[in-house]
């Protein structure tokens, strides 16, 4: 990947954000109702105060990152984590294309039945590893992984960060409402990435072999040529040249400089040995366990499935005294509910149980923290981006108060009809997603606006899927995605070289989405 490139798109984009605050009016919605202002321009200082302003609201994103990053690192250090990797590769090396197949299914259906994308994360470096040590390229890995992360959350069925706050803010109160629907398109979406992964594998498989091939007659090449320089120069080399003192001095030069090589080679990677080999089981039973507690504490129960019994466990907590001490509630801390946590909380358990991990394999405090740093830094541009990727929403969000050009254009595209229809709609949504990558965000802003002009609230679990769908697609290539951008950064491959290889996969989901709305619109 070119040096900064995802930083120069970025600040283009951004660029391109200011240029058009001072053309387009600012206008805003009340109670479903358009109002245009004035321009809302972004000044000289404001470069320089809304980036900052970002990074003041979105770190906890960043802090994620850098926190798995030194989780890994920890996993590094304890060298489990290559015993792991290891073990899962030699054991479908053989199937390795079944892994890939298994690994999109899997981040796409956890996806799509959480929402929560963020704690997918954790999973990306291991599979990762795997795909990469199986031999596939970057890219096919990174579609794998951060690629189906985002068509689960297009496909979204109940996963509460796309579908509940649909749900909330357009009075839809059927949580399966349109399921199948989504069902159907998280299937076909899932299959046609899958079919373009394996396709695009397939062409770096046999441009390999062909590379392979063209090497091996060059070595070949190269061989024949030296026997013949080596019996030209045997014919010609004085006798004297082949005394026995000189071939002893350069044979003592050449060990010497493997051994040097041997030693650099060591040094690279510092991994704590025990004296006994430890099992890699305890690492996958508490990884295991920590991941799904994860999953469960941070979806809402509650406004889901109307399941309680996080909320009641935490009251019994919180209430439990003795002598009318809260004795638990003050032990513990300040803490939410199971089903409501959020970024905060994920890095609080992952912060535990890297340490419980390093603990377990006998590694030292220092060395540890030492593990933690290394994994932590080599995560910084990953956590960069994630962060300066809210750039635009960010600038929206401070401005609320006073409208944004977003609003302005959404209700230009509306009005260009009377009723619902498909086409507008997911334009509104995917030039919503160069302002709002996240979709409460968009939801929020726009639920008014729809459920004034649309009157019959049959239609709203049709605006939700065709929000979510063309939202999920901008998420895919446009340069705000926050976890595309993490992801491209990870993997070291450029915008440029994603947008080449995505494009096509893109195009058929879009045509896809499309026509699963359509047809949906024709039988309501």
């Amino acid at each position: 990947m070119k040096k900064n490139n995802l930083l120069k798109v970025l600040t283009i984009s951004f660029l391109i954000f200011v240029v058009l605050s001072w053309i387009i009016p600012a206008g805003m919605y009340s109670n479903g109702t358009f109002s245009s202002g004035d321009p809302a321009p972004l000044g000289i200082l404001d470069l320089v105060s809304m980036p900052i302003a970002t990074f003041t609201n979105f770190c906890g994103y960043g802090i994620l990152v850098l926190i798995i990053g030194g989780f890994y690192g920890v996993l590094e250090a304890t060298g489990m984590f290559k015993s792991v990797v290891e073990k899962m590769s030699h054991s479908v090396e053989k199937k390795k294309k079944a892994f890939m197949i298994t690994t999109i299914i899997l981040f796409a259906v956890l996806s799509s039945l959480t929402g929560s994308s963020y704690v997918l994360l954790i999973l990306v470096p291991l599979f990762a590893a795997v795909l990469l040590e199986l031999g596939y390229d970057k890219i096919s890995s990174l579609t794998a992984t951060i690629g189906s992360i985002l068509v689960g959350s297009m496909a979204c069925t109940y996963g509460f960060n796309v579908n509940g706050y649909i749900n909330y803010y357009m009075g839809i109160n059927d949580l399966n409402n349109q399921m199948i629907t989504k069902v159907i398109l998280l299937v076909l979406l899932t299959l046609l990435l899958i079919l373009f992964v394996l396709k695009h594998a397939k062409k770096v498989e046999a441009k390999a072999k062909s590379m392979d091939k063209k090497e091996a007659v060059k070595v070949v090449e190269t061989k024949v040529e030296k026997k013949k320089e080596i019996a030209k120069k045997a014919t010609t080399t004085k006798k004297k040249t082949t005394s026995k003192k000189p071939a002893k001095k350069t044979t003592k030069k050449t060990n010497n400089k493997r051994r040097t090589a041997a030693f650099a080679k060591a040094d690279d990677v510092k991994v704590i040995k025990n004296k006994k080999e430890k099992s890699v089981w305890p690492f996958v039973i508490i990884f295991v366990l920590a991941f799904i507690f994860l999953l469960v504490a941070c979806y809402n129960w509650r406004y889901s499935f109307n399941v309680g019994i996080f909320e009641e466990m935490y009251e019994s907590i919180t209430s439990f005294t003795i002598k009318d001490y809260p004795i638990f509630s003050n032990l513990i801390g300040a803490f939410s509910p199971l089903g409501y946590w959020a970024v905060n909380e994920v890095c609080m358990v992952l912060v535990f149980v890297t340490f419980l991990i390093g603990w377990i394999y006998s590694v030292k405090l220092d060395d540890m923290i030492d593990a933690f740093g290394k994994g932590a830094k080599k995560a910084l541009k990953p956590a960069f981006y994630i962060v300066i990727a809210n750039l635009m929403m960010s600038v929206l969000l401070s401005n609320q108060d006073t409208g944004s050009m977003y609003f302005t254009i959404s209700n230009y595209l509306l009005e260009m009809t009377e009723d619902f229809n498909v086409f507008t709609t997911g334009l509104v949504s995917f030039i919503g997603g160069f302002f709002f990558n996240d979709m409460p965000y968009l939801i929020s802003s726009l639920s008014s606006a729809f459920t004034t002009k649309i009157t019959d609230s049959t239609l709203y679990p049709l605006v939700g899927l065709v929000m979510q769908s063309l939202h999920g697609l901008a998420m895919l290539i446009l340069p705000t995605s926050a976890i595309l951008l993490a992801g491209l950064s990870y993997f070291e491959v450029s915008y440029k070289e994603w947008f080449k290889y995505i494009w096509k996969y893109l195009a058929q989901i879009l045509v896809v989405a499309l026509l699963v709305c359509v047809i949906v619109a024709l039988f309501i």
